[in-house]
């Protein structure tokens, strides 16, 4: 995933170089044109732009400044870009493998540029498709994990005239540190960030502690100890029955733009996500419980009855059964609250621009870029310490990053994790690690042949040497998995045992099976991502695999909830610590998250009475009865519990490393010592 970014920029970036023409009006100036000096405080970068010379600043980066100007007999066009830097490459590397095919070289040398780790320049001569020749100076220079490239064209015949110009230009690049959007290192957190499929509180599949639950908020919220507190909410009541929750909205909770957060912007917010033109993959799991939800979300109603706006600050909530865990739902962001006309005005991208209750403010948001939140001096818990927070998105190789300097805070993957814990690095003294609440599986569409058979589904898992992918693959860093319920998790049954590696079995199972052994079987399409277990199923059980990869995250869950997948690798990572975030929402009989199609009364019946019984004690006991059941019908096989492994810079306070993804944003601050 980590090269995907810079495939695209490099394939924008030979495309766009390749389609100037230097005909009139390619680059042709506008309102608000750049002449002298340009300085990018977010890339940190400047240079002089040559008398007479314009450039236009890009919306989307891609390319940050593009400029046109006069040269003898005829005009130059120019880019200025900032891109992702691949690995450890230098300049030098970098600029070879972007004009490999794309020109020849007519000269090439090192080059000095201000604040750059390394630079580099290369004159090429390229014709275009329809025969015209072209002379182009590029220059690139890296710092961190950036690379910025300078580069001018001309027609061949006039490159005499402006190599003087172009050269003077390309001299005038100096670099420093970046201040994206105005966010200083002193006191700003800056991550590396993957994917952002979406900020929509109704559509989003991550936690509260992703960007989405610092710009919004909810009712409640989880705290570090993973128990509910307030949010939006000041105060709560509960009915003798357990039926009705009577929510007091805090006085002081207000919109980013300042209006007061009333009861109807809930009902309006929770109606929204649970409307089916919405698209919610989360509505139901989360609100599913209130009274007449189910209903509007089958279109059948146009309101939800069980949410009545008493006044603007109360808000009464009627549930169709007593379950405990009611008010852990509402700390996911799908609960959040979002401001009516902000929707409704800004309609699909109405997100670019959210109005909502968090701790922070979106401040400017570069797709697949850059994403820079800023703090709400108004919000209701308290000015947060953090002035900004940085998401340098597929800006790099996280690690590389955060030794470089460039992050605070990163993850740390399972082959750099023996560097982060070797007594001898430095960076071990920034080493957190702890379990989470998190199972990984090898899951079955049980509609899907041939693993609609129970006996290939159990064969396949008999098959897979789980032991030996978690001691070479993974490492030996995760747990092996007996159940569905990871250590930690209310309800987690250690008396289970994980199934044993038995390929004779295996076997035995396939020939019981209606396709009367691997012969007869169909090839498998698989979606596992598993090498080694694909490799097992062909040498232990003769099968033919056909592996199928999805690269793209939002495509593999658009993929799995149209349920689309016969066999892939799974993970769940709780939201809430109770068992019913596990085995209801994953198995229940028609759950938006039940990705293999699985339907059993029995099961459903367990989990129907553990989720109203009001003994904890009880209410574990019916859940492992229902995960023993799941297990026995192998539509989901454990494989393993992860731990979590984060590199935090001293001078970030205030964060914890919690089994469960909780908003936190709002207590770190940046207290930097003399040379940090």
């Amino acid at each position: 995933m980590n090269n995907l970014p810079l495939l695209r920029a490099s394939a924008l970036l030979i495309a766009a170089l390749a389609c100037l023409s230097l005909a009139p009006g390619v680059v042709a100036p506008q309102a608000g044109a750049v002449t002298g000096l340009y300085r990018n405080e977010t890339f940190g970068l400047s240079i002089i732009l040559p008398d007479g010379w314009t450039g236009e600043e890009q919306e989307d980066s891609r390319p940050l400044l593009q400029v046109r100007g006069a040269i003898p007999g005829g005009e130059a066009v120019a880019d200025v870009w900032a891109l992702p830097r691949d690995g450890e490459a230098s300049a030098q590397t970098w600029l070879g493998v972007q004009t490999a095919d794309y020109g020849e070289t007519l000269a090439s040398n090192s080059y000095v540029v201000e604040g750059a780790d390394s630079a580099y320049q290369a004159l090429i001569a390229r014709e275009d498709a329809a025969g015209r020749e072209f002379t182009e100076l590029w220059t690139s220079a890296v710092r961190g994990s950036q690379v910025f490239l300078v580069r001018t064209t001309t027609l061949a015949n006039l490159w005499t005239g402006a190599a003087d110009t172009a050269g003077a230009f390309a001299a005038s690049l100096r670099l420093f540190e970046p201040m994206p959007f105005g966010a200083a290192r002193s006191d700003s957190l800056f991550q590396y960030w993957g994917e952002i499929v979406t900020i929509d509180p109704a559509l989003t599949q991550s936690s509260p502690a992703d960007i989405v639950g610092a710009v919004f908020s909810g009712l409640v919220r989880l705290g570090a100890d993973l128990e509910i507190v307030p949010d939006l909410a000041a105060t709560w009541e509960r009915s003798p029955d357990g039926l009705t929750y009577t929510f007091a909205i805090d006085a002081n909770a207000r919109f980013h733009d300042g209006r007061a957060v009333t009861a109807a912007d809930f009902k309006y917010s929770w109606e929204r996500a649970l409307r089916p033109d919405t698209g919610s993959p989360t509505a139901m799991t989360y609100l599913g419980d209130i009274v007449g939800a189910r209903e509007m979300s089958a279109g059948a109603a146009d309101s939800v009855s069980g949410v009545e706006a008493v006044d603007s600050r109360t808000l009464r909530v009627t549930i169709d059964a007593p379950r405990s865990y009611f008010l852990y739902k509402l700390a996911y962001p799908t609960a959040y609250v979002v401001d009516h006309a902000n929707v409704e005005r800004g309609g699909e991208a109405w997100t670019d621009a959210p109005n909502g209750t968090g701790p922070f403010k979106l401040k400017r948001w570069l797709k697949d870029e850059l994403l820079v939140l800023e703090r709400n001096d108004a919000w209701h818990g308290g000015t947060p310490a953090l002035a900004h927070a940085v998401y340098r998105i597929f800006a790099g190789y996280p690690m590389q990053m955060y030794e470089r300097g460039e992050i605070d805070l990163t993850g740390v993957g399972r082959f750099d994790i023996d560097r982060a814990r070797d007594p001898a690095n430095a960076l071990n003294t920034h080493l957190r690690e702890g379990a989470a609440l998190c199972t990984f599986y090898l899951g079955f569409n049980v509609t899907i042949p041939p693993f609609d058979d129970p006996k290939v589904r159990q064969a396949l898992a008999l098959a897979a040497e789980v032991d030996k992918e978690i001691a070479v693959s993974r490492l030996g860093l995760d747990e092996r998995a007996a159940g569905i319920l990871p250590p930690g998790m209310p309800g987690h049954n250690a008396a289970l045992e994980p199934f044993a590696f038995d390929p004779a079995a295996a076997r035995r199972l396939l020939a019981e099976s209606r396709y009367g052994g691997a012969e007869n079987m169909p090839v498998i399409t698989s979606y596992a991502s598993g090498g080694a277990m694909h490799w097992a199923w062909e040498h232990h059980l003769g099968l033919e695999v056909e592996a199928v990869s999805i690269f793209e995250f939002g495509d593999r869950l658009d993929r799995l909830e149209r349920k689309e997948l016969g066999v892939f690798r799974g993970g769940w990572c709780a939201d809430y610590p109770d068992p019913q975030n596990f085995l209801d929402i994953l198995f229940r009989t028609g759950s938006a998250q039940n990705h293999f199609a699985y339907a059993n009364p029995e099961v459903d019946a367990l989990l129907d009475a553990a989720a109203v019984h009001p003994g904890q004690a009880r209410r574990h006991d019916l859940y492992r009865q229902a995960e023993r059941l799941i297990l026995d019908d192998w539509v989901a096989v454990p494989l393993w519990h992860s731990r979590d492994f984060v590199l935090v810079r001293p001078y970030v306070k205030g964060y914890e490393l919690t089994p469960i993804g909780v908003a936190q944003l709002h207590n770190v601050s940046i207290e930097r010592e003399a040379g940090e």
